[in-house]
């Protein structure tokens, strides 16, 4: 029988003997899990979910006819099934996500429709006629377009959360750059998967595994973290308004979709507008040069230098450095610019990397690594090497005796993972969902930078400063030798 008939089955597919069974058993429950995440449901959209779920497998080949009662209580069904929704949620929400560089070169039938409804609702929101269903339908009409029927639960969904949580000049802004909508798309559809998440976690440490367990596999529903030095644990979070991630000293934000990329772009040019600020950026890869791939972006802001963004460019690919705001900031734009100084660590191969595989190059380099040499010349010392970042760190008069203890764990555990001759592999770089330790390892690299720049920058003076920026843009500069040098461990005459 047909979908419509609510058999399930389109004509002409042949499903397996019980399919029928199978599929006539979860669609209720499949109903009710998609009215209570997303507020609403549709036949469409229970039809195709309802398939995902039966074909859906889990992490140990299990499928969802496994984890019926009587052999599982109804309690772990309803997980094993939210989680299922949860993955098929994603896929839908990386497609979506996919769409964002495209619709800043403009897709045709959203661009005209936009246009149209721009004229719409400016005459509606400034007259007594009601606005919010038209804003409603225009979500439905992109979500059904670029997404199909199946999906119109989500725009529904959207829809709906769009127009009780924005302002109307907000989402006129939308309406003009539908790259921007498309992005809130993205990050809304984000916060639902985290939220989700969470449940699942509730479910799975009361029935079938520990809370840790359930927290590593659902790691990739989320993109808002904490650190805790002094346990070493690693917290998920739904939202970035949760009031502990808030309050925490250490928070990391991963950045993995063109969706939360844009919005970190047009925060740096929110306050580029109104302050100088200053970024510590930190790098990860295999073997990291031109000849190794770039895989991390680590970027703590001046403004908030408790937060660490963390942007996955073996996810996003080279639009993760062209992605453009309406005003046209991009992350490639960002590190070019001298205007803004950027506190690095030894930039020698992360530049290489950056020019050679991204035809990026950077300006406006403050190398800490050299500002702690001049810092022990400024003391009358004579140096011959540089330190490492580790060692800069455990000396950080800064820090508490906990961060430093910290600094060498995740350090020593991080290098297990990655480093051959310590029994890891590079390649674990580019591995997703990204190994938390791994996730933490990069993050930390950049959380502590600023504090170093602002201890060297007060034990060093202006004109030691202004000699560590020129040996820094000289060593920027390593990228444009004709053949790959590794860098010396020497400390260089500045």
């Amino acid at each position: 029988s047909s979908p419509a008939t609510g058999g399930g089955f389109a004509a002409g597919v042949q499903r397996p003997n019980g399919y029928q069974q199978q599929y006539q058993t979860l669609m209720p429950s499949v109903r009710h899990v998609l009215e209570v995440i997303l507020e609403n449901d549709s036949e469409e959209s229970i039809v195709a979910v309802t398939h995902f779920v039966i074909g859906f497998r889990f992490e140990n080949g299990t499928d969802i006819t496994q984890w019926m009662p009587p052999v599982c209580a109804d309690i772990v069904l309803k997980g094993r099934m939210l989680e299922a929704i949860c993955h098929w949620i994603r896929g839908k929400t990386k497609e979506l996500d996919a769409m964002i560089p495209i619709a800043q070169a403009g897709i045709k039938f959203v661009a005209e429709r936009a246009m149209a409804l721009r004229a719409e609702l400016q005459q509606a929101m400034y007259s007594s006629q009601p606005w919010e269903p038209l804003v409603a339908e225009f979500v439905n009409m992109v979500v059904f377009q670029l997404l199909g029927a199946e999906a119109s639960v989500l725009g529904s969904a959207l829809g709906g959360s769009l127009v009780a949580g924005e302002d109307r000049e907000t989402i006129l802004f939308m309406v003009e750059y539908p790259s921007m909508m498309l992005a809130w798309m993205v990050r809304k559809l984000e916060e639902i998967l985290g939220k989700s998440a969470k449940v699942i976690m509730e479910v799975y440490n009361d029935t079938i595994m520990t809370y840790h367990d359930s927290k590593e596999r659902l790691m990739m529903f989320f993109q808002h973290y904490t650190v805790e030095t002094g346990t070493g644990s690693l917290e998920v979070h739904d939202t970035c308004t949760d009031e502990v991630f808030q309050d925490s000293l250490f928070r990391v934000n991963l950045i993995d979709s063109f969706g939360n990329l844009m919005k970190l772009l047009t925060h740096f040019e929110d306050i580029c507008n109104t302050m100088a600020i200053t970024l510590a950026v930190d790098f990860e890869g295999v073997k990291l040069c031109r000849h190794g791939a770039l895989c991390l972006v680590q970027i703590t802001c001046s403004d908030d230098p408790r937060l660490v963004y963390v942007l996955d460019v073996h996810v996003l690919g080279k639009r993760a450095f062209s992605l453009k705001t309406p005003g046209g900031l991009c992350m490639k734009a960002v590190l070019e610019d001298m205007q803004i100084s950027k506190v690095w660590f030894d930039p020698r191969n992360d530049v290489d990397a950056l020019y050679h595989q991204f035809g990026i190059m950077p300006q406006g380099i403050f190398d800490l690594q050299l500002a702690e040499v001049a810092s022990r010349r400024n003391q009358g010392f004579n140096v011959n090497f540089v330190s490492g970042l580790y060692k800069c760190l455990t000396q950080c008069p800064e820090l508490e005796q906990e961060q430093k203890v910290f600094a060498g764990r995740i350090n020593d555990l991080g290098k297990r993972l990655f480093e051959p001759r310590d029994g890891g592999c590079y390649e674990i770089f580019q591995q997703r969902p990204l190994n938390p330790v791994i996730l933490v390892y990069a993050a930390h690299d950049s959380r502590y930078m600023l504090v170093l720049y602002q201890q060297y920058a007060a034990a060093i003076g202006d004109a030691w400063m202004q000699r560590v920026l020129q040996a820094g843009q000289e060593r920027g500069r390593w990228c444009l030798s004709r053949e790959y040098t590794v860098p010396s461990s020497e400390a260089p005459d500045f």
